[in-house]
């Protein structure tokens, strides 16, 4: 594991940790270097994403649904993060537990492929993640020294330089290993809050999926959250759709458009870009 500095078109730098080839932020290096090896058990669900996808508010979803109550989780997703946190904290965790990662499929914890873990994969489109992990990285500074504009960060965003590497190697990587039938929770967040409770094998009680649903809009979830996220206005920050607009400069849409268009070439997957 070594420390590197990738540098945008403008000369700022920003800090990761790049372990076999792959960009990390500066997490603890024994986790880095052993999250394959965490051992799970048979009722564990892994929530994969790529970073500012979603992974709070979907794992706050699945944890209300496992529980049966749509009760605010009284503790920080990251402390059940494969790569962050540490195997043996973990495990003081009672199950059923939500484990989630923003690692590729053939990174995950040997433990999932012969437990056959059930795995939920969250999606958003590319614009939105991009501004949110933009903004990520500029609030982050612990962690990432990075201090530059959006345009030029967004370079380095559609080159794969940041860290998870790229957004569509990640998503094509999956593709191949799904099926391409994704729906919008935003869309309609109890249907699909209901697709979510059978897929994990709860009985999608009526009332629970509606209180469930309710309770996780996101406006509320990040209030809710507030007692137990001290950096609770970097993790939860808009979580709309379409906000991309308010950062994008036509130019920089043209590029982007351009960079998706080439690098989704064939791909069956649809994401909405605006609500409309």
């Amino acid at each position: 594991m070594t420390t590197v500095h990738v540098t945008d078109r403008a000369g700022c730098t920003m800090r990761l940790v790049d372990v076999d080839g792959r960009k990390f932020p500066d997490f603890p290096v024994e986790n880095l270097t052993s999250y394959q090896s965490v051992p799970l058990r048979e009722d564990d669900v892994i929530l994969c994403a790529y970073p500012k996808s979603g992974t709070h508010w979907l794992w706050e979803v699945c944890m209300m649904l496992l529980r049966g109550v749509s009760d605010t989780i009284p503790f920080k997703k990251s402390l059940q993060m494969l790569e962050f946190n540490s195997a043996d904290k973990m495990a003081e965790y009672e199950s059923p537990r939500v484990l989630n990662t923003h690692v590729l499929y053939d990174r995950l914890p040997s433990d999932a492929y012969k437990l056959k873990t059930k795995l939920v994969l969250v999606l958003r489109n590319p614009k939105d993640v991009a501004v949110s992990f933009y903004n990520h990285h500029m609030k982050l500074e612990k962690y990432y020294q990075y201090k530059g504009k959006f345009s030029d960060w967004l370079q380095l965003f559609l080159e794969g330089q940041v860290d998870y590497g790229s957004w569509f190697d990640y998503v094509r990587s999956w593709e191949k290993v799904i099926n391409s039938d994704v729906k919008n929770p935003i869309h309609d967040p109890v249907r699909e809050t209901r697709r979510l409770a059978e897929f994990l094998g709860v009985t999608p009680d009526p009332e629970l999926v509606k209180s469930v649903a309710a309770k996780c809009d996101f406006s509320r979830m990040a209030n809710d959250k507030k007692e137990y996220h001290d950096h609770q206005l970097v993790m939860f920050r808009k979580g709309i759709v379409g906000d991309w607009k308010n950062q994008f400069t036509v130019a920089e849409d043209e590029v982007f458009n351009a960079t998706y268009a080439e690098k989704m070439k064939g791909s069956k997957l649809q994401f909405r870009f605006t609500l409309r």
